[in-house]
């Protein structure tokens, strides 16, 4: 994919250097820098799925002690039988 950056100048011109610095040519570079950036995004969102499961599991311990509920105590009549 061919993407065109309209970079303002002061930013073009330190991106170069530190490509300079590098031995790189200034497309490899941001390429370079891209490519990091969007592995550091994919691995922020494995750890918040992580995270969200380790709380999911967190929330839900113990709850195999919880009382059964039979498909009949949560109807409508069941529930509101007291106020007929």
């Amino acid at each position: 994919m061919a993407i065109t950056l309209n970079l303002p100048p002061d930013v073009e011109t330190k991106l170069a250097a530190q490509a300079r610095e590098l031995g790189l040519q200034l497309d490899t570079y941001v390429q370079s820098l891209l490519q990091e950036r969007a592995s550091k995004i994919a691995a922020e969102q494995t750890t918040d799925l992580k995270q969200f499961e380790a709380e999911l599991d967190a929330l839900s311990k113990g709850s195999e002690k919880l009382a059964y509920l039979s498909a009949e105590a949560l109807t409508r009549a069941s529930i509101y039988q007291e106020h007929d």
